[in-house]
């Protein structure tokens, strides 16, 4: 199993650049036909936030396209089932993908709630605001 980068993931879902694109398939086809593709964490975040800035997908097309690459037989995820969870929890929220896997990873550790300033982020079972004194909350 290898693992790729974020700008061969996003080559290979937005095919805006032909030889990238081209050397990207060439290159995934070869992995998934010789052991494996891994995909950390740290790319599945970045890939959702390029897919929502810089290429404007929305919510559902950006989960979509998360889908569409984890669920590839011969494609491992670093912590697969957080993963999963957190693509579920960003398609139901306005909360960032980053938001709902930091929530789930915290979930697994038993490290509820999540402290956080982020109002939107706030509304999620498992995360609490913290007042901007710094009093833990209860």
């Amino acid at each position: 199993m290898r693992a790729v980068d974020t700008n061969v993931v996003i080559r290979l879902v937005v095919e805006d650049d032909e030889e990238q694109g081209a050397a990207a398939a060439a290159a995934w086809r070869a992995l998934l036909a010789s052991g494996g593709v891994f995909l950390s964490k740290v790319v599945i975040v970045e890939v959702a936030w390029v897919l929502r800035v810089s290429y404007r997908f929305d919510r559902q097309a950006t989960a979509t396209a998360l889908r569409d690459l984890i669920d590839v037989e011969g494609v491992g995820v670093e912590d697969d089932a957080a993963v999963r969870r957190a693509l579920c929890g960003f398609e139901a929220s306005g909360a960032d993908l980053s938001d709902h896997l930091i929530l789930e990873t915290a979930r697994d550790a038993s490290a509820l709630p999540v402290l956080t300033f982020d109002r939107r982020f706030a509304r999620e079972a498992g995360v609490a605001l913290l007042s901007s004194g710094g009093a833990l909350p209860k």
